[in-house]
C-alpha cells in the first residue's frame, strides 16, 4: 500500500511538473524592455512588437510616453520584481517599476511567438502571498 501510495504521489509530482509553464523568455524580453526605456532605445521595443502593435503606435510615442511619466509619478528609480500569468491565450508579465510617487507595473502581454502584443503602465499589482 505504501508503495503504491508514494508512486501515485511520485507521479502526480512529476506530471505537475511536466505541464508547469517556463516563462524565462518573456521575464528576459521584459527586463529588455525596461532596459530600453532606460536608455532611450524605443525602436528596440518597437521592433519586439507584433503587426498589430506596430500599427498602433510609433518607437517615437514610446519615447514621448517614457519621457513624460515622470511628470506624473515622479522620478524613475529602478524596478523589482515580476509577476507572470495566462489570460485569453497570452502570457502576462507585470514588473514592478519604482517611481519617486506612486509605483507603476510595466504590463506586457506576449502572443505565442515571444512578440509584444500588449503594452501598458499600470498601478502596482502586489504579489499574492
Amino acid at each position: 500500500m505504501k508503495k503504491l501510495l508514494f508512486f501515485t504521489l511520485s507521479g502526480l509530482i512529476i506530471g505537475f511538473n511536466c505541464y508547469a509553464q517556463d516563462y524565462t523568455k518573456q521575464q528576459t524580453i521584459t527586463k529588455k524592455v525596461i532596459e530600453y526605456f532606460e536608455k532611450g532605445q524605443a525602436s528596440e521595443i518597437y521592433a519586439l512588437f507584433d503587426e498589430t502593435m506596430k500599427s498602433s503606435i510609433t518607437a517615437e510615442k514610446l519615447t514621448e510616453i517614457w519621457n513624460t511619466l515622470p511628470s506624473q509619478v515622479g522620478k524613475y528609480q529602478g524596478s523589482g520584481e515580476a509577476i507572470v500569468s495566462e489570460a485569453q491565450g497570452y502570457v502576462v508579465v507585470n514588473h514592478f517599476l519604482d517611481f519617486e510617487n506612486t509605483d507603476l507595473d510595466l504590463k506586457l502581454a506576449f502572443n505565442d511567438q515571444n512578440q509584444i502584443s500588449g503594452l501598458f503602465f499600470v498601478p502596482h499589482q502586489k504579489k499574492k502571498e
